[in-house]
């Protein structure tokens, strides 16, 4: 007897867990539910919400599902047990990412183009008869994204979808790169600013409402008006990477080497051509200057020789004799050395240098 009473109790601890278990349910912070009772929806759970989220998400529910309750926030609540059921959905912004796509620009270019996107599941009731699971979600975005994004990126010219902004930007390898337009091959484009070789690049200015930030907002508008229609929200689009095909990548850099060889040619070239002319404008300059000092120095040796000479004849018109026997020893110096013998007369050497040059007799 006892043993049965105590299978009895154990029984019905056991029958109380199950409806207690069976009865209550716990929605946190990060999840909302939709009570199903025999697959009808009975009633939505959903986390914090604005006013307004919850004023559209329950004029949807009158006009598409009356007789649902709506609750917000989380915490404990109750259903039926075994008669009702539970369905725990995500209320956090999730994760799209999925593999590159080719995508052909309005300029014809092929370029693989890596999105993601950041969504969430903003009426529960209708994601649960859409999609059901988060994976049949991500499939459903798959085309409706990369739709739009095709769409969007075959409008606009390569040039638009890797900037930004719409701040001027320089047509250099870039724009040899694409084929966007040609730049001519002479120097006239480049100058010598400040002792420096200076490259001067056109600029390019992308127009008013093109650039990847704008062609992303419509990306996001259009995917997000095609995915509510699974009671999804798509908060936001964005390009991670935009590469041309592996295909092409070789010829690309090759390209690039190209243009950069170019590039760098014409730079030595107008170097050398600047400095052959600093170099001839300084050799004038130094032939110039060269020439006018010597012009100077003659000027001043032909005035000093002057001045000399003037100084002599004063001198040689004074002392007659001095200037005789001065003139004689520079003859002797320049015409006789260590090596030569003079046979002189008996007078002697002095009276040879005081006679009057020209009239000594052998």
């Amino acid at each position: 007897m006892k043993k049965l009473s105590g299978c009895l109790i154990l029984v019905v601890v056991a029958v109380a867990i199950m409806v207690v278990t069976g009865t209550l349910f716990i929605v946190n912070e990060t999840q909302q539910a939709v009570v199903l009772q025999l697959g009808k929806p009975i009633r939505v759970i959903v986390g914090d919400r604005t006013d307004e989220e919850l004023a559209v998400l329950q004029e949807w529910m009158d006009a598409n599902a009356p007789g649902v309750t709506l609750t917000e926030g989380a915490g404990l609540y109750a259903k039926v047990p075994f008669l009702q059921q539970v369905t725990i959905l995500d209320d956090r912004v999730l994760e799209y990412d999925d593999d590159p796509a080719d995508v052909v620009t309005r300029d014809k270019k092929h370029i693989q183009a890596d999105c993601y996107a950041r969504w969430r599941i903003q009426n529960p009731l209708l994601f649960l008869q859409s999609v059901r699971t988060e994976r049949e979600a991500l499939d459903r975005l798959d085309d409706v994204i990369y739709s739009e994004l095709r769409q969007e990126l075959g409008k606009s010219d390569l040039i638009n979808i890797v900037r930004s902004a719409n701040d001027p930007v320089g047509l250099n390898s870039y724009v040899q790169l694409v084929n966007s337009m040609t730049l001519s091959d002479s120097t006239r484009d480049i100058i010598m600013a400040d002792g420096e070789v200076v490259e001067i690049i056109p600029m390019l200015r992308v127009p008013a409402g093109e650039g990847r930030e704008v062609i992303l907002n419509r990306v996001t508008e259009n995917s997000r008006r095609l995915a509510s229609q699974y009671g999804i929200h798509i908060v936001d689009i964005r390009i991670k990477r935009a590469d041309l095909p592996a295909e092409n990548q070789a010829a690309v850099f090759s390209r690039m080497q190209a243009e950069r060889n170019r590039i760098s040619t014409r730079y030595r070239a107008e170097g050398h051509r600047m400095a052959r002319t600093i170099l001839a404008e300084t050799d004038l300059k130094v032939d110039s200057i060269s020439s006018q000092a010597q012009r100077l120095a003659l000027t001043i040796q032909g005035r000093a020789d002057s001045t000399a000479a003037a100084i002599y004849a004063r001198a040689y018109q004074a002392y007659p004799d001095f200037y005789r026997f001065t003139r004689s020893l520079e003859a002797l110096e320049s015409l006789i050395d260590s090596t030569d013998r003079a046979i002189l007369s008996t007078e002697g050497v002095f009276n040879l240098l005081l006679s009057t040059p020209g009239r000594f007799q052998d």
